[in-house]
């Protein structure tokens, strides 16, 4: 993910280590928190960053993970 700006990055690991072990409806409070925080932050996310991050991480997910994925996306996209 080396091609995410840094502040990005720790949003992502602060986000990666806060759900591990947790189950599905425990972390999409989680991932509203981390987008609010982005927000809050001034970091917005674009399209192209979701892509890569989906990339990255699509390996280490569930088939219904990754079928949830652009529900959650466009969840987040209409909060900003």
């Amino acid at each position: 993910m080396s091609e995410l700006d840094f502040r990005k990055q720790l949003l992502l690991n602060e986000f990666k280590t806060l759900s591990q072990g947790k189950k599905n409806e425990e972390i999409i409070p989680l991932l509203f928190a981390i987008n609010d925080k982005a927000r809050k932050s001034g970091i917005t996310f674009t399209k192209e960053d979701c892509e890569l991050v989906i990339k990255n991480l699509s390996g280490q997910m569930t088939e219904k993970e990754l079928r949830l994925l652009p529900e959650l996306l466009s969840l987040l996209n209409m909060n900003q």
